[in-house]
């Protein structure tokens, strides 16, 4: 995983590349206030509405870095950036004659054909941004005490039940293939336990791509364009607050 000094500094997202940043949430908590003050109203009152201290930190991290790299992708200002959401909730960005501002340095509109897509599990946050593509990301903590063969066997095909099943590390197994699973249907738009059950790790015309994140954990983008490459960058080594 890559660290970039600062947010002035990230490389261009070229057609056929696919940026991944990691929040690891613990290493932002210092600048949590920071991140909640680039927050809307209804973000806030999201973050807000959880018991649990470290799940309202999560989403603060979540959001906060979202807008932050939005920011840096489409040249508007964190605060500013306003979201659309699709039937399912997928949000997207505004088009540009809803007041995003030229990127400094390039011409016309910045670019509305940003897509993104933003997980979360345990303390970790994986966002990913592509351009003129559609896009999934999902991170799931491999959790060693969960049945998954009896989870496998509702919603997993018969294929990748027994893949499951022979595998020396089920855990693993099974959630990479959640995983890559999660991510298609969020890059589709659809809804998780309506396509669980076919093989969604093999989709023609989607391109799966499995994420290095932490060794407890499993990650995984799904697109579907050519990929020439997928860098990975860490956002608690970059500097944008300053």
């Amino acid at each position: 995983m890559e660290t970039i000094a600062d947010i002035r500094s990230l490389p261009e997202l070229g057609e056929e590349t696919v940026h991944i940043w990691s929040v690891h949430v613990p290493d932002v908590l210092d600048r949590l206030e920071t991140l909640h003050g680039l927050l809307s109203e209804k973000e806030r009152e999201k973050a807000a509405r959880f018991h649990h201290d470290s799940d309202r930190q999560t989403s603060i991290a979540a959001r906060g870095a979202l807008r932050i790299l939005l920011s840096c992708y489409t040249g508007t200002p964190a605060a500013k950036v306003e979201f659309n959401y699709s039937e399912n909730g997928k949000p997207h960005l505004e088009p540009c004659a809803a007041g995003f501002q030229p990127v400094p340095g390039r011409q016309g509109c910045p670019p509305p054909e940003i897509a993104f897509n933003v997980s979360h599990s345990g303390d970790w946050v994986v966002l990913a941004f592509g351009r003129n593509r559609s896009i999934g990301v999902d991170v799931e903590k491999i959790k060693q005490e969960m049945d998954v063969l009896a989870i496998a066997s509702r919603y997993f095909s018969p294929e990748e039940t027994v893949l499951i099943e022979n595998a020396e590390d089920r855990q693993n197994i099974f959630f990479q293939l959640w995983a890559r699973k999660e991510a298609y249907v969020k890059a589709c738009g659809s809804t998780l336990f309506s396509e669980l059950g076919s093989d969604a790790v093999k989709k023609e015309g989607w391109i799966f791509q499995s994420l290095e994140v932490d060794p407890a954990y499993a990650a995984a983008v799904v697109t579907d364009k050519e990929l020439v490459s997928v860098p990975c960058y860490d956002f608690g080594g970059l500097k944008w607050d300053s």
